[in-house]
């Protein structure tokens, strides 16, 4: 696979999706799809985070087909969609405050989740509670 089009076209079809169904996912065009598949066009920057999100892949295997170590590793720090997806309600409305709030108010948070679980370093803290 030595194109971007290519890389698209095969994480489509691993994914067992059409081209009418990823256009769905992602919002972009059946014609758009098309296109960046058979080397037409090149995706956009917001086109590469949708295919990203929707294929299952990463940025810079659509680019390059090559799979960056680092951005596996970064890529662990965050929930997956299914992780996400398991969250209550309740704690998704949380989640959404957070993100709502000023860095040093989030800083604040962060402080009193570390020092009520007993711990500096909670992406340590987080890598040990997965393991067990």
């Amino acid at each position: 696979m030595d194109t971007i089009g290519e890389r698209i076209k095969y994480a489509r079809k691993k994914n067992n999706l059409t081209i009418t169904a990823l256009s769905k996912l992602t919002g972009l065009s059946v014609g758009n799809l098309s296109d960046l598949e058979n080397n037409k066009s090149m995706p956009s920057s917001n086109a590469l985070i949708k295919l990203k999100n929707a294929l299952n892949v990463s940025i810079d295997w659509l680019l390059t087909g090559q799979q960056i170590e680092y951005v596996k590793e970064e890529e662990e720090k965050y929930l997956s969609r299914e992780e996400f997806e398991s969250i209550s309600e309740k704690d998704k409305i949380i989640f959404k405050a957070f993100e709502t709030l000023p860095e040093e108010r989030k800083r604040d948070i962060e402080g009193y989740i570390k020092v009520s679980l007993n711990t500096t370093d909670l992406e340590e803290f987080i890598k040990k509670e997965k393991k067990v």
